[in-house]
């Protein structure tokens, strides 16, 4: 025993749960809930994380797109959603949630009681963040997507529910989330019990290529896309929660009877429906269809190469979006004739069309107005002491898909490999030198918000002609390419446009300089 034993204990609070490191990692132990259990028992989890796998997935938006076949699950997610989802006379998806067979919920609704309790705690702290808690759940009741329950013969379960704050949003600044993957006393949480299905979406990767290729561009988002889809009844007890306005009142049960985010096949209901109001619609635009299946990333960006051509895509959209029960908002363009042509008032919802200049598109910032693009820095105030897991975790919130900051991002992907080599652990702190750079590295990461990058290629014009220009390169420590569209106007003039750029460390292995630079030719 004392050879799987280390020397590190953790201890919390007198009758709090323990940690043990081991051998084979941190061993909890200790009291589960204060009491004793009627018969002897024994809980346990185990948590097998392969690193090297979490870190290729952290970093696999750089390689190219792969072709992907369903699995049979999500063969039969696909299969499922054909053959039980339904339209209301209004146009509107009735889904049934994808159950896995014979995963058995336990019993659910007290521990979503205690939640229900500390989060009580938690506004009575803080007035304004009650005050929009409420508001968001008054939503759902007054909009009909929460209805009051009482006993019923179908199979329950119960979802914990919190807040999230976004203030940057322009519309919905607090949001609710549930719970599903809260365990019930089988083991097993709703998510447990539901097939996830396929991801039915373009990659982002490819869609804000595809953004980039128009002259006149457009984005907008789905409202409420979610609570668009209603649940079948017979599946809707299996989202119920407990809620009440205010701790002097009555708890009360209520089900979502709306496709609810927290629910693990809540992305592929959703967009299945969407998708499946495209494939159903009575309008005749084959573009409008072939932008709503290949273009929405949860929101729209797409556009023309031409005004008119762009004003009939809006309008086409708008139509056949409707018809399925969902509307556009938040509407944006570098068009400013689209714009003037678009109502700004909706009886419906509100932010019909973006007021700022700067659009959030997919991870980076459109600015409409002079048509380029910067990427959005949020760096949090850096930790005083900083250990393995901190810097991957700092290193990580620089989200750049199409590569516009690889001369940058590479050098925290070198430092990391670094780290990985000294043999730290994850919590144990860095070596000082490679801490240093990375601190004085990150100041000069938020100048980065300055740097404009054209949208547009340039492409889409008579009489235009393109040309790629590929460049690659290596050393010993990494190799990258980088891609150009070099274009000739009608006029004679030419744009030269930064379409994207890879970045890879070399290997941990040595490896000779004339391979590494194979390797960039290859990944270009």
């Amino acid at each position: 025993m004392d050879q799987l034993i280390c020397t590190e204990l953790r201890k919390g609070p007198s009758g709090a749960t323990m940690a043990q490191l081991t051998v084979f990692g941190w061993t909890l132990f200790g009291s589960v809930n204060g009491s004793e259990p009627d018969m002897p028992r024994l809980q346990s989890l185990h948590c097998d994380v392969h690193l090297d796998r979490a870190l290729n997935k952290l970093w696999e938006l750089e390689e190219a797109p792969q072709k992907t076949y369903l699995t049979h699950e999500e063969r039969y997610c696909e299969d499922h959603f054909e053959t039980t989802h339904r339209r209301e006379p209004n146009g509107r998806f009735v889904v049934e949630l994808p159950l896995k067979p014979d995963v058995a919920l336990g019993e659910s609704r007290n521990f979503a009681i205690r939640n229900l309790l500390r989060l009580e705690r938690r506004l009575a702290c803080d007035s304004d963040l009650r005050l929009r808690y409420n508001k968001f759940m008054n939503e759902l009741i007054d909009m009909k997507h929460m209805q009051v329950t009482s006993e019923t013969m179908n199979p329950t379960y119960y979802m914990p529910h919190h807040p999230v704050l976004n203030e940057s949003s322009t519309t919905t600044k607090l949001r609710v989330v549930f719970n599903a993957s809260a365990k019930s006393t089988s083991g097993n949480s709703l998510n447990d019990a539901l097939f996830i299905g396929p991801q039915l979406q373009e990659d982002l990767y490819s869609i804000l290529l595809r953004f980039r290729t128009h002259r006149y561009a457009v984005t907008a988002d789905v409202a409420k896309m979610y609570r668009k889809i209603c649940v079948s009844l017979k599946h809707a007890d299996l989202q119920r929660i407990v809620w009440r306005s205010h701790p002097s009142l009555p708890i009360q049960d209520f089900r979502m009877v709306r496709v609810t985010y927290g629910v693990a096949a809540a992305s592929h209901l959703a967009v299945r429906s969407l998708q499946q109001t495209a494939r159903d619609s009575s309008n005749g635009c084959a573009m409008a269809v072939s932008v709503i299946l290949k273009e929405f990333y949860m929101v729209d960006l797409t556009g023309a190469s031409s005004k008119e051509e762009l004003r009939l895509l809006h309008q086409n959209i708008s139509e056949i979006l409707r018809e399925g029960g969902f509307e556009l908002r938040k509407w944006a363009s570098n068009c400013a004739e689209l714009i003037a042509s678009i109502s700004n008032a909706s009886t419906n919802i509100s932010h019909y069309i973006v007021d700022d200049k700067d659009v959030h598109a997919l991870g980076l910032i459109w600015n409409t107005e002079g048509d380029y693009l910067t990427s959005a820095i949020n760096l949090r105030e850096p930790p005083v002491n900083l250990n393995k897991r901190m810097f991957l975790s700092d290193a990580s919130t620089l989200f750049d898909p199409l590569g516009l900051l690889a001369p940058a991002t590479i050098n925290s992907k070198i430092w990391f490999q670094d780290i990985w080599r000294t043999k730290v652990g994850w919590d144990d702190i860095i070596p000082e030198s490679i801490a240093t750079k990375w601190l004085e590295h990150r100041i000069e990461l938020k100048q980065f918000a300055h740097l404009k990058v054209k949208r547009w290629f340039g492409t889409e014009v008579a009489e235009s002609f393109t040309q790629l220009h590929v460049f690659a390169d290596a050393s010993e420590r990494s190799y990258a390419a980088v891609l150009y569209a070099r274009t000739t106007q009608s006029d004679g003039s030419i744009i030269v446009s930064l379409i994207l750029s890879k970045t890879k460390v070399a290997p941990l292995k040595p490896t000779t300089l004339p391979r590494l630079e194979l390797c960039a030719k290859m990944s270009g």
